[in-house]
């Protein structure tokens, strides 16, 4: 059987497939992102989930993963990957190939990656081009989970927040500083903990101070991570993850007056990313 996986920061999405492309199962774990895990907790997490029953009839593991954008972080995940599947063909690759991959239809195409972090690419069909980088959750992260997080957090704890969403805030999320601090500072997954505060802004997004915040994110985005590519206008721009897909009205919107024209919104791209291995 061959293993397809498509990892972000929070989470890891599994589809178990026969060798003619038909999906056998399907799993979840934390995601892998090899700048906050270290080899040894992979393979604890490896061991403890599903994937262990049937780890001796994977023949090939495909996996795409945030933060596997070089040979050094590719062998924090690959190492233990090779010892859980020990009788499988372990490829790893960045999650900026499965967005192209995945929302490739036969047509050049840029893909936003809208999720715990962000990220953005240009796919010809041939080869993948990254125009701006991925400056990471403490420098970058644009209109991301971990993103409007941060900006949740300071508008809350620096009483800007109007009145009525204060009221909400404090009856979900957490109002003492030296906890979130505690999870910001002193933990090797803090862009995860900071993405948790993300359906707040989700949930409230009809609110005018939270509509400001989101296009303005949205903006953001297009400006450093769209804009760049020479051709955005006369493409099309796909957005894979979980920010995207709720904020799908906002980024149409934000794209229409940019004059640019918005293909697939897809909120996890396993599906799609099967269809592609097997077409090919």
């Amino acid at each position: 059987m061959i293993l397809i996986a498509d990892s972000g920061s929070t989470k890891c999405s599994w589809a178990i497939c026969d060798l003619k492309g038909n999906i056998v199962d399907r799993c979840s774990t934390i995601g892998f992102n090899p700048y906050f895990i270290t080899s040894k907790k992979v393979l604890n997490h490896l061991d403890a989930s599903n994937l262990n029953e049937i780890k001796h009839q994977i023949t090939e593991v495909f996996f795409y993963g945030a933060g596997c954008s070089s040979k050094k972080m590719n062998a924090i995940i690959e190492k233990p990957f090779k010892s859980f599947f020990s009788k499988a063909d372990v490829n790893i690759h960045h999650d900026l190939d499965a967005a192209c991959y995945s929302m490739y239809d036969g047509e050049p195409a840029i893909t936003g990656i809208l999720g715990t972090g962000s990220n953005s690419c240009y796919f010809d069909g041939d080869k993948i081009y990254e125009s701006a980088p991925s400056l990471g959750f403490m420098l970058g992260d644009e209109a991301s989970g971990n993103s409007f997080g941060k900006k949740i957090i300071n508008l809350y704890f620096n009483n800007i927040l109007s009145d009525d969403l204060k009221v909400k805030y404090e009856k979900e999320y957490e109002k003492d500083i030296s906890v979130i601090n505690a999870n910001v500072y002193n933990n090797p997954k803090a862009n995860v903990y900071l993405a948790k505060f993300f359906p707040f802004v989700s949930d409230n997004k009809d609110h005018i101070q939270m509509k400001t915040l989101i296009l303005s994110s949205i903006e953001e985005f297009f400006q450093l991570h769209i804009s760049c590519f020479e051709n955005y206008k006369k493409v099309k721009i796909n957005f894979i993850g979980s920010v995207a897909f709720f904020l799908e009205q906002e980024i149409v919107e934000v794209a229409k007056k940019r004059g640019c024209q918005i293909g697939y919104i897809v909120k996890n791209p396993i599906d799609k990313l099967i269809e592609y291995h097997f077409k090919k």
